[in-house]
């Protein structure tokens, strides 16, 4: 009695050759399987895009409406600028609010700014109309006073040092101890519990709004894949009972399905990626201006979140892929066979 042999377990070589001959073949049907992908993925990547952008730009209009407060205060209550020296009193570090304000201050007509010797490397190299001095220089002949940086400056005899000038002007770590009563002013506004919490609900009403977009086209994403991939097993049912007739085990079988939709969901998630991207920097830009959104657009997120919708887009297919992989590989080859579709 001959021996019955084991069938030959096909590499996988041979089952990306079946997919990538199958696509080819079916051309129309696997670019609209594509563009299902490219659609659900590009909607995808246009909302965490514009999530990105809309807090840049949120934090740029921040910064931009502070400068420009304390720049009409200080034009509304103090003497103009014109040919008049400032002192600088650097606490630490300038932040960028403080640094846009002393540019601000120098293009309005100030002579110069007044630095203390050997606090340079405190102040950002942009600024120009810098002049280190002696501390005991640093108020002679100053219209006022500026206090800034971000730490607490420490003890000094205030009153002696900033002697008969009329005002001293502080930001929020600018805030020196023994502080003279009258003679400091302080040009940061602190945010009341009202604006605080208005501010946390809409970031909340923000996020659930993102999250049900996200889950819906993912969920389209998912059924629109899963359609095409049942109507491609529908369509390929003399293919596969004729593959199982020459000894395609069924492992083969749902092999081929599953590499045929991590290959749509890799390149459809590639593109998809790209064109979000593009569509919410391209729609922020006609709003804010190609500057103000490309200098608020953190480039490594931004990475980080393609290759997310791109792995999202891979999962996904491959996700959809099961049930109809699960039901071509289960398939009776003589039943295959006498299917008419």
């Amino acid at each position: 009695m001959p021996k019955i042999q084991n069938q030959i377990k096909l590499p996988i070589s041979v089952a990306l050759e079946v997919v990538l001959q199958g696509l080819r073949i079916r051309l129309g049907r696997s670019v609209v399987t594509i563009t299902g992908v490219i659609c659900g993925i590009a909607f995808l990547m246009s909302i965490l895009t514009g999530q990105l952008i809309k807090q840049g730009v949120s934090e740029e209009d921040a910064k931009r409406a502070e400068v420009d407060r304390i720049n009409n205060f200080m034009k509304a209550d103090l003497p103009t600028l014109d040919g008049k020296n400032i002192t600088l009193i650097a606490a630490g570090m300038l932040s960028e609010v403080e640094t846009r304000v002393l540019e601000r201050i120098i293009a309005d007509g100030a002579a110069g700014i007044k630095v203390e010797s050997g606090t340079e490397s405190q102040i950002p190299r942009k600024l120009t109309a810098l002049r280190p001095v002696p501390r005991d220089q640093l108020i002679a002949e100053s219209a006022f006073v500026l206090v800034m940086g971000g730490d607490t400056l420490p003890d000094r005899d205030w009153r002696v040092l900033l002697g008969q000038t009329p005002l001293a002007l502080t930001t929020p770590g600018g805030s020196p101890a023994g502080m003279l009563d009258g003679q400091f002013v302080k040009l940061s506004r602190e945010l009341t519990e009202e604006e605080l919490a208005r501010r946390a609900a809409q970031a909340r009403k923000d996020k659930f709004r993102s999250i049900w977009i996200g889950a819906v086209a993912l969920l389209v994403t998912v059924i629109g894949i899963t359609n095409a991939m049942l109507m491609s097993v529908t369509e390929r049912f003399r293919e596969i009972g004729t593959m199982k007739c020459l000894g395609a085990l069924s492992a083969f079988i749902r092999q081929i399905f599953l590499l045929e939709s991590s290959m749509m969901g890799l390149s459809g998630g590639i593109v998809g990626a790209i064109v979000g991207a593009l569509f919410s920097i391209i729609a922020y830009a006609l709003s804010y201006g190609i500057s103000m959104v490309a200098g608020s657009l953190p480039l490594v997120p931004l990475f980080g979140f393609g290759i997310v919708c791109v792995i999202v887009g891979i999962v996904l297919s491959v996700v959809a892929a099961l049930y109809p992989a699960h039901v071509a590989s289960n398939m009776v080859p003589a039943h295959a066979l006498r299917s008419n579709v």
